[in-house]
């Protein structure tokens, strides 16, 4: 009976020790993959291994530009994109053992390459992931375009893994900045980042200096031509004497509480344009980032434009950027507007970061046709695009505006497309607005102009050649791609 007693204690501790086993094992798997598509997330980085005699590359990855798309039909139709873009990664990267996959938040990717002999090449990985680079892939049987930036650094044994991740973070931001598809880190970047984080520190002041401007952009009916209002645009001439478009600082603004100022400084300029008597009954568009759409700064623009007697009928809030807040407030928010007899407008990449549902419900006005779309008409994705947003635009009743036309083929072929508004270097540069309410071009917008008129120089840039393992050593004297 002893013996049995051991026996079953030994039984009972024996399936104890291995359920605890298999849950810390389950535990550790969820802690290091990710639950969408089971791919080993950004926790499991930290016990890969750099190779003794060999080097890292690490990859970031983000697909889709400035923001994470969400897909026109809403959460679900957007897990469907993630999933495809997944298994497409892991697929084009199944013929490299060295290579592993790795999946952060939404479309964010680090791919680890572990680099043992001369035999491996980082440029034949590129080469095939390439594939995936400006196509259209089908998702549930709906074509969506896809397109994606990296940033990567090369790490060697005695490093550390974190500091490679933040330096290829740091490469893939300024792929973003510089409108690069593929960034190799280096010390002058990590300055160039560091440069930014200042712009939050330094926003604040600049408004009280003057530093800050508004510039007026013209908005041409397609067509005729004809004028019928104008896009209020931001400018920031830092203590340096460079100078910043709205795209590029706000981005950062939004991640602090300066953007509510810019936002505060815009509705007053928007103000005293529509009061002078120059502009009287004129139309004007003012930018509002979808950050700072909440309650409080949608009731502060209603209240001040209404007790200056302005007729809300000439005035149209554009949306940019990636909504943060939950959709059934931005719904109200945007509502709140129109039902103060404000026009809507949504720039298209907003739109595509926000659910399908949230635009249907809206009364949105007007979809604006960016100008990183515009840009590649000429081509016959960016033309299919162009054409595919019009027509949805048509089916819904809302009408378009193209921004960045520079030039007679873009003014015609938007026109054949059916876009209703047109907007560009080619009709106006943004101008300056003085005291008594006169128009002068913005001399800097002028310069950027004339430089676009000129001839274009070819510039020769490296070979991305870093990961042979006999070239390593030099490989890190290598300009960045």
């Amino acid at each position: 009976i002893r013996v049995l007693i051991y026996v079953s204690v030994a039984i009972v501790i024996s399936v104890i020790s291995s359920r605890s086993r298999q849950r810390e094992r389950h535990f550790e798997y969820i802690a290091t993959h990710d639950p969408l598509t089971d791919l080993p997330n950004f926790n499991s980085i930290s016990s890969v291994k750099i190779p003794s005699s060999g080097a890292m590359s690490i990859l970031m990855m983000s697909f889709n530009e400035d923001s994470d798309i969400q897909g026109l039909f809403g959460s679900d139709f957007y897990s469907s994109i993630v999933k495809k873009i997944s298994e497409e990664l892991n697929n084009l990267l199944s013929s490299y053992p060295n290579a592993t996959l790795c999946k952060a938040n939404d479309l964010n990717y680090a791919i680890i390459v572990q680099h043992y002999s001369s035999e491996e090449s980082l440029e034949s990985i590129l080469a095939a992931i390439s594939n995936l680079n400006g196509v259209t892939v089908s998702v549930d049987g709906i074509p969506v375009y896809v397109s994606y930036r990296i940033g990567f650094t090369v790490i060697r044994p005695g490093s550390s893994i974190t500091e490679g991740m933040r330096q290829a973070n740091i490469a893939l931001r300024y792929s973003f900045l510089e409108d690069q598809q593929i960034s190799r880190y280096t010390d002058a970047m990590r300055d160039y980042y560091k440069g930014t984080v200042s712009i939050a520190s330094e926003f604040s002041s600049a408004i009280s200096k003057g530093m800050v401007q508004a510039s007026y952009q013209t908005i041409h009916e397609a067509v005729t031509h004809n004028p019928i209002g104008v896009e209020i645009l931001a400018k920031w001439i830092r203590d340096d004497g460079t100078r910043m478009t709205a795209e590029e600082f706000v981005p950062i603004l939004e991640k602090t509480s300066c953007l509510q100022k810019l936002t505060i400084f815009m509705t007053e300029e928007a103000i005293r344009y529509a009061q002078l008597p120059v502009n009287k009954g004129k139309k004007f568009s003012i930018n509002f980032s979808a950050a700072e759409l909440n309650e409080r700064s949608v009731m502060e623009f209603v209240r001040s434009v209404e007790s200056f007697k302005i007729d809300t009928d000439r005035i149209m809030v554009e949306i940019t950027g990636a909504f943060s807040e939950d959709n059934y407030l931005v719904r109200d928010n945007l509502m709140f507007l129109k039902k103060h007899g404000i026009h809507i407008a949504i720039d298209y990449l907003s739109a595509v970061s926000s659910s399908f549902v949230l635009i249907s419900d809206v009364p949105i006005d007007i979809i604006k046709i960016n100008r990183s779309i515009t840009a590649h008409i000429d081509q016959e994705r960016g033309a299919a695009l162009v054409k595919g947003i019009v027509d949805y635009a048509k089916a819904n009743g809302l009408r378009t505006v193209a921004e960045g036309i520079e030039n007679e083929s873009q003014v015609r072929f938007c026109e054949e497309a059916g876009v209703t508004f047109l907007q560009g270097y080619y009709f106006s540069v943004p101008q300056l607005m003085s005291a008594d309410g006169s128009l002068s071009p913005d001399t800097d917008a002028k310069r950027d102009l004339e430089k676009k008129k000129e001839p274009e120089k070819v510039v020769s840039r490296p070979t991305i050649s870093i990961v042979k393992h006999s070239d390593i050593e030099d490989s890190f004297d290598t300009d960045e791609e």
